[in-house]
Order: C-alpha cells, then sequence, then structure tokens
C-alpha cells in the first residue's frame, strides 16, 4: 500500500506542470532514440570491425589531391574566398588519408587470427570480405522485416507498454555480448543482428499505436516528431559510437550503448502506459480532454485480430499507395544508415570520428525540418486551409522530391567536401516533411489500427534496407568505392524515392476508411440466431 501511495505521489509531480501526454510524448522519443542506438552500431563499427585489403584504386576514383591541383586554386583563391575553407579542408582530408595509410601499413601485420581465443578488449580487426560487412550490414533487415508485422501485431495483442519492453531488454543484452561473438564467428554475429532486427522491428508499430491512443487530432502531427527520437538518436550515436571506436576500441561501442539502454529500460517501465485510460498517474481533466477530442475516431478497447480487417486493408487502393510511398522514403533513410558512412569515409577520405559527425549532421536537419513541418500540418489541419488528402500529396514533394535531386547533386561535386555536405543535409532536412505525408498517413486511414498498419507498412518498406547494401558493395565496394560508382549508386535511390511518391499522388487518400471501425464480437443472442436462419444480402456484405 505504501509503494502505491508512493507511485500515486511520483506521477502526482510528473503531471503538476506537464502533462502526462507530453511524458509519454519523451518516452517514445527516447524508445526511438535508443532502438536507432542499436540499429546503428554494426553499421559504424563496421569500419573499425574489418581491415579492408588494399585495393590498386583506378586514376579518378576517390579523391587524390596533388601539387597541380593546389597551384590551380592558388591561381583563383584571391577571387573566391570559399576556396580558402575548401582548401583548408582538402589539406585536412590529405593528411587523414595519409596518417590512416600508415596506420594500416603498421597494424596490418594485428589482424585477429582466426583461431584466436576469445577475450576482452583485444580491439584487433577481422580480415572479412567485402560480401561479409555487405552480409552483416544488410542482417539488421533481414530481421526487421518480419519484425515490423511481429510489431503490429505485439502491439494490437498486447499492447504497445510491454511490447517494446521485453524486446529491448532482448536487444540489449544480445548487443551486449556482441563482442565475443564476433570473435567466435562472423556467423553468429549476422544471426545475433537479424535478432535484433526483429526487436527493432517492434519500435515503431508499437509507438504509433501509442501515438492513437494518446494525441487529440489536433496533436497528432506534434505526437509523430517524437518519432524523430531515432533521427536524434542517429545524430548522437555516429559521432559517438565513431568516438568510443576511434580512442578506446570498437568493442566498447557494443558495451556502452548497450548499457545505456538498459537502464532506459527502467524509466520506460517505469512511465509508459498503452492509452489514457490505463495510467495511473494522469489526471481527470486531461483524460476527459484526450477521450473527447477522440470521440468517434479511436475506440478506447484493444481490437482482437478477428475484429482486424486484413482483407480490406491489403485490397485498400490508398493502403497501397501508402505503402509504395513509405518503401521510397525507407529506401532512403537506409540508404543513408548503411552507406553513408562508407561513402564519407572511403569515398571522400574522411576519418572515422570526422565522418561520424558529417554523417549525424544530416539527421540534425531532418530532425529541425521535421519539427516546422509538423507544427505547419497540425495548424493546416486545425484552420482546415486545404483538406487533408491534399496536405499529404503537397507535403511528398519535400519528404521524396527534393530528397531526390539534392541525392543526384551529391555524386557530381566530387570532392567538394563542403558543398557534398550542403546537399547532404537539404536531402534528409527537406525528408523531415515526411513526418506529415507517409509517417501520419496510417493514422488518417484507419485510427483504430495504426500501429499494425505501420507494422504491415514497415514490414514492406524495411526490405529495402536487405537490398541496399549489396548492392553497394556490388557496384562500389569492390572496386574500392570511387566516387564515379557511387554517382551510379545515388541516381537509384532518387530514381526509387521520386517513383513512389508518384504512385502515391495517384492513389493516396487523407479519408478515414469504412473499415476502421470495429466489427462486433458479441452480438444478442436473437439477432445471432436471426442471422444463422436468413442473412439479408447487405449483411452479407458488411459481414466481408
Amino acid at each position: 500500500m505504501n509503494l502505491k501511495n508512493y507511485h500515486q505521489r511520483f506521477y502526482q509531480f510528473l503531471s503538476r506542470w506537464i502533462p502526462m501526454r507530453i511524458w509519454i510524448c519523451v518516452m517514445m522519443f527516447t524508445c526511438c532514440w535508443t532502438s536507432y542506438a542499436c540499429r546503428l552500431q554494426m553499421p559504424i563499427l563496421v569500419v573499425p570491425m574489418i581491415e579492408e585489403p588494399p585495393i590498386n584504386h583506378t586514376i579518378g576514383g576517390v579523391c587524390v589531391f596533388d601539387e597541380s591541383a593546389r597551384r590551380r586554386r592558388d591561381v583563383v583563391s584571391f577571387l573566391d574566398p570559399g576556396s580558402y575553407v575548401e582548401e583548408y579542408i582538402l589539406d585536412r582530408v590529405q593528411e587523414e588519408r595519409d596518417q590512416r595509410l600508415h596506420r594500416r601499413q603498421a597494424t596490418r601485420s594485428m589482424i585477429r587470427p582466426p583461431d584466436a581465443p576469445i577475450e576482452f578488449f583485444s580491439g584487433l580487426p577481422f580480415d572479412w570480405s567485402p560480401t561479409v560487412r555487405g552480409q552483416l550490414l544488410a542482417s539488421y533487415s533481414y530481421g526487421n522485416v518480419p519484425g515490423n508485422f511481429i510489431g503490429g501485431w505485439l502491439s494490437l495483442r498486447y499492447g504497445p507498454r510491454r511490447a517494446v519492453l521485453w524486446t529491448s531488454i532482448l536487444a540489449a543484452l544480445i548487443s551486449l555480448v556482441s563482442p565475443f561473438l564476433a570473435q567466435y564467428h562472423w556467423g553468429l554475429l549476422l544471426s545475433s543482428r537479424i535478432i535484433i532486427g526483429i526487436t527493432g522491428g517492434v519500435t515503431f508499430p508499437a509507438c504509433h499505436t501509442m501515438v492513437a491512443k494518446w494525441a487529440p487530432p489536433h496533436e497528432r502531427a506534434r505526437f509523430i516528431w517524437s518519432l524523430l527520437g531515432g533521427t536524434f538518436g542517429t545524430i548522437l550515436t555516429y559521432p559517438m559510437i565513431a568516438g568510443i571506436a576511434e580512442n578506446i576500441n570498437w568493442e566498447c561501442g557494443w558495451y556502452i550503448p548497450s548499457l545505456l539502454m538498459l537502464a532506459w529500460i527502467f524509466v520506460w517501465a517505469l512511465l509508459a502506459y498503452d492509452s489514457p485510460v490505463e495510467h495511473p498517474g494522469i489526471t481527470a481533466e486531461e483524460k476527459d480532454y484526450i477521450l473527447t477530442a477522440q470521440a468517434g475516431i479511436v475506440r478506447t478497447e484493444k481490437p482482437t485480430w478477428k475484429q482486424t480487417p486484413l482483407r480490406q486493408m491489403l485490397t485498400s487502393v490508398p493502403f497501397i499507395s501508402l505503402i509504395i510511398c513509405h518503401f521510397g522514403n525507407l529506401f532512403l533513410l537506409f540508404f543513408y544508415q548503411n552507406s553513408l558512412m562508407l561513402y564519407l569515409t572511403k569515398a571522400l577520405g574522411f576519418q572515422l570520428t570526422k565522418g561520424g559527425a558529417a554523417a549525424g549532421a544530416p539527421w540534425g536537419a531532418r530532425m529541425l525540418f521535421g519539427f516546422f513541418f509538423s507544427w505547419a500540418g497540425d495548424t493546416i489541419k486545425r484552420r482546415q486551409f486545404i483538406s487533408v488528402t491534399l496536405l499529404r500529396k503537397l507535403a511528398t514533394i519535400f519528404s521524396h522530391l527534393l530528397p531526390g535531386v539534392f541525392l543526384v547533386l551529391v555524386g557530381y561535386v566530387g570532392c567538394d567536401f563542403v558543398l557534398a555536405n550542403v546537399f547532404l543535409f537539404f536531402a534528409l532536412g527537406f525528408n523531415g516533411a515526411a513526418l506529415i505525408s507517409n509517417l501520419s498517413n496510417n493514422q488518417d486511414l484507419a485510427p483504430n489500427f495504426a500501429g499494425f498498419l505501420y507494422g504491415i507498412m514497415n514490414t514492406i518498406g524495411s526490405s529495402s534496407g536487405m537490398i541496399i547494401p549489396p548492392i553497394v558493395e556490388e557496384i562500389a565496394g569492390k572496386y574500392g568505392n570511387p566516387i564515379d560508382r557511387w554517382q551510379i549508386l545515388f541516381w537509384i535511390g532518387a530514381a526509387v524515392c521520386i517513383g513512389s511518391m508518384i504512385v502515391f499522388l495517384f492513389g493516396g487518400s487523407g479519408n478515414i476508411q469504412s473499415w476502421n471501425e470495429l466489427r462486433p464480437i458479441n452480438r444478442p443472442k436473437d439477432d445471432v440466431e436471426a442471422r444463422q436462419t436468413n442473412l439479408e444480402p447487405s449483411d452479407n456484405i458488411a459481414q466481408t
């Protein structure tokens, strides 16, 4: 009893100044943050974990700087103040590349032997092939694809709180032992990444279920903005893990984030609840406000599997268009997550730590732009300037078209590091508009099944993460990552992103679908008997 009173006083303290739904937003934000930390460990640590074999680069393949180029810059530098900045950056990159070459030559003999004993903090790299590297990068998506569907079902059946809790515990523990698995065999590391991918697939369907239950309609876009905790996690994770790996060793890049995640799990268990009705610490005023705003749109009870209109979902043109649009968005994001570090370090010549900082900057733009787009989307909906359908379609111009254009431009700036990073910044920054296009549209179509819909969307969309790493290794990796080969990859990414937008423009919708209503399960006995004896045609249609 005393413990219960303590909990009540704790919740009252939290909700005294800040509404409980804001605390739920914070927990969803940090949930996505920790999920992305687990997701990005492999794409970052694959650089120091694997010693790349020496490759004879062809002329013009990667950024090479010589004295003739320096003299050409000196002639025009007084006419272009920006050239001083570029020259400074190129000098630093060339210096870092020379230092890395010397370190590689010195440590080539320190590659971990296949029969070496398993030990703590050895820090030795592995002599794994580019094919193995590509499979390790893709392994997360091998689990993430079915994991999203599993996450949608778990959220539907058991609620998002418990779904996130137990899968996060599993992910943190597996990440904690990943260095030992890698030392035993790369196949075990690959298998562990598949399991972590399954657990990561639960995160976003669960959070979308919580958004549907906790968000008043006119605050929905800002609630969905909290799911950019994954973006913030990317901003922090890239430089943090890269710095840990470079200044300590790559093994600590697994240990430290895993221990931080275990600490976060305790806070999630304490604060997160599935809905306002279930939360013991919400005030009566706030609960009434949320439930009144959602009246007639969101049911308080959890739908059962029998109440889930799966056939209607999978044959709905608006939902199919949304799936394709979401695939294009995730193709862009997975391209960044799995490949950008390789491009910056291998093609452009950044050191690991500086490459991590440069790779994280575009995600900061996505988070900043996303806040503006979410505010603008809620304002437009509240004042009803345009229809929700038109709002979603116009938003894809920013979330899909502009990022595709900037992605192509990145491949044609060559070794202009400043301009390359500016284009990367805007390419991912404008994608923040996805918050009010494909990332919100499932809430429009069927808020009662928002998490389950997102699970289906992410199941199909996350398959792009399985496709991209092998393509990158085949087109650019095995040739030493020359810039001209990366141009092909940028064109592929842009084509998928823009093509998916075109499909959504023709088939997308922002209207609530008829199958959003829950099917009744318990009918009066006389009504059931009447239906069994003589079903009317209209009843047959309703049941389908």
